[in-house]
């Protein structure tokens, strides 16, 4: 046993204490609360700019422009702010002022024009020019400005109330009412469900793999004859996976602390974009996560484990680890389906079977959680998955850690598992 808890220790500190753990232990928890605060903190405050729009009229009635003026100028205290002036213009002398006008927008002097051709109610039809093309919040503000104008001018001269049609056509709020009477955003939680799920796949990926090479290079530069002299090789394994699960789980700790940390304070302040507010993570949520986390990691830890013991060149080991890291990725591919539908049957099934569950059951506990049968069955069918994986890998461990040379084909495996 002591050999053992020196193994995990030594596994743990050596990478805990390297740089490539704290820059990305700490850069991650900055990075999500850049993502979460930074478009609030910006929404809204920048430098307000004063355009000068021209609107080239070629129509004989103002109307169309004072409509138009009046729907540019209408967010000036929240937008940047827009003065627009109006010239009638004949198709003669078109091409003449488009050109100067073109010289002013080069030169600063001009925010953009607007040509409103003579049929524009009929054909629905604008020609409109900017200094910035990709300014698509100030030129998407300029559309809708005309467009509702048209519309409206249409409406009035089919004898049709605009302010009835308005009054008629007024937004439905819909607030969504989950299981406990509280309101929430369901495209918020799905988001929140989304990113987790991808902390947990990236997690239990990054770290198999870890375990894989660790194994590897203990192999090829020799170190794992002169362990061997001194562990039995199935503390040895799982030394090894214990160690760097501890490292998982320490980091995944510290980035969904800080998720829910965020979150939290998110929540209480009510930061939000128009509907969409950041939901505030549970405990429970978060306790799903870490055990599913563990699970998983030791699921496919040990798999990768007897990869790395299989084989003694890098490239052996790309290529013998494919159909683990291919069961891992089928249930990040297959999560947008199961969060459509997290109560189906399908849904249902998937995220028991033992290699998908650690991903879709978390995910379908996220946003709507199921039974608590099948959550527990889901916890029974991985620890069994997690025993019988562990005596497959520790069997091909004690003989593939010695064995040099070509990968085994799947009777040497065979054959391994009877010397055992």
């Amino acid at each position: 046993m002591d050999k053992l808890l020196a193994i995990i220790r030594r596994e743990y500190l050596t990478r805990v204490r390297s740089k490539g753990f704290l820059i990305g232990t700490i850069l991650t928890p900055l990075f999500m609360a850049g993502i979460a605060f930074l478009p609030m903190l910006f929404f809204g405050k920048g430098d307000q700019r004063s355009l000068r729009i021209i609107v080239l009229d070629q129509t004989k009635d103002e109307s169309l422009y004072q409509r138009s003026a009046k729907f540019l100028t209408e967010n000036n205290d929240r937008s940047d702010r827009i003065e627009v002036s109006r010239e009638g213009i004949s198709s003669e002398n078109i091409q003449a002022r488009l050109q100067a006008l073109n010289e002013e927008i080069k030169a600063d002097k001009l925010g953009g024009y607007i040509l409103i051709p003579s049929d524009v109610l009929e054909s629905g039809k604008i020609e409109q020019r900017a200094k910035n093309p990709n300014d698509f919040a100030l030129q998407g503000r300029i559309r809708n400005a005309v467009k509702q104008a048209i519309v409206e001018e249409r409406m009035l001269r089919a004898g049709i109330s605009p302010e009835k049609v308005k009054e008629v056509s007024k937004d439905i709020h819909i607030d969504f009412i989950n299981e406990q009477g509280e309101r929430e955003t369901p495209l918020a939680k799905w988001i929140l469900s989304f990113a987790m799920g991808i902390i947990l796949y990236i997690s239990i990926l990054v770290y198999g793999l870890y375990v894989m090479r660790g194994v590897m290079e203990e192999k090829q530069s020799r170190i794992i004859e002169v362990l061997l002299s001194s562990v039995k090789p199935f503390y040895l394994m799982l030394g090894k996976v214990t160690g760097i699960g501890l490292v998982a789980l320490t980091q995944v700790s510290i980035w969904v602390g800080s998720m829910f940390l965020i979150s939290s304070i998110a929540a209480a302040q009510a930061l939000a974009f128009g509907e969409f507010k950041i939901p505030r993570i549970p405990f429970s949520m978060i306790a799903f996560m870490l055990i599913f986390l563990v699970l998983g990691y030791f699921l496919y830890s040990t798999l990768y484990a007897m990869v790395g013991a299989m084989v003694s060149s890098e490239e052996d080991g790309q290529q013998a680890q494919m159909p683990i890291t291919i069961l891992l990725v089928l249930p990040y591919i297959l999560s947008s389906f199961v969060l459509s539908k997290p109560d189906g049957l399908i849904a249902t099934i998937l995220s028991l079977v033992p290699f998908f569950s650690p991903i879709l059951m978390f995910m379908r506990i996220t946003v709507q959680q199921p039974p608590w049968w099948q959550i527990a069955l889901s916890i029974l069918l991985l620890i069994g998955s997690i025993l019988g994986s562990v005596w497959l890998a520790a069997k091909i461990y004690r003989v593939g850690v010695l064995m040099y040379g070509k990968r085994p084909s799947l009777p040497e495996l065979m054959k391994w598992l009877k010397y055992t």
